[in-house]
């Protein structure tokens, strides 16, 4: 897959979580709540929560999703395996038609892996 990585560099994405989520930006942890020991959601759900804000912020403006972050902004990254990463990451090509050509990928934040996808505005309506 050709797929394009991310353009901000970590200084702007550290201010990207210093914003509030809105229509542009939404963060997404990948721990389950409440849970002891800490443990990540489940892949399916992942992979469908990305298919879901992808394809919203393509029928809107577009926007940037990142996930690995609490909603505060704070970063927490995950404990997934590689194999995972490349099934998130690959979602906007193989779940949405028409294919949403993100800009994703994985960036390092203190000490914390999180997976970026920056989405363009589509010109026709993207369906999951």
């Amino acid at each position: 897959m050709n797929r394009a990585a991310p353009s901000i560099s970590p200084e702007e994405l550290r201010a990207l979580l210093q914003r509030e989520e809105g229509q542009f930006l939404e963060f997404k942890s990948l721990w389950q709540r409440d849970v002891e020991p800490r443990k990540t959601i489940h892949r399916r759900k992942v992979r469908d929560l990305v298919a879901e804000c992808v394809a919203a912020f393509a029928n809107a403006d577009g926007g940037t999703l990142v996930l690995g972050v609490d909603d505060d902004g704070t970063p927490t990254g995950h404990g997934y395996p590689v194999e995972a990463l490349d099934e998130f990451l690959a979602v906007p090509e193989k779940r949405l038609r028409p294919r949403v050509a993100c800009r994703v990928g994985p960036m390092t934040l203190d000490g914390h892996e999180l997976l970026v996808f920056e989405v363009p505005m589509s010109q026709e309506a993207v369906m999951v």
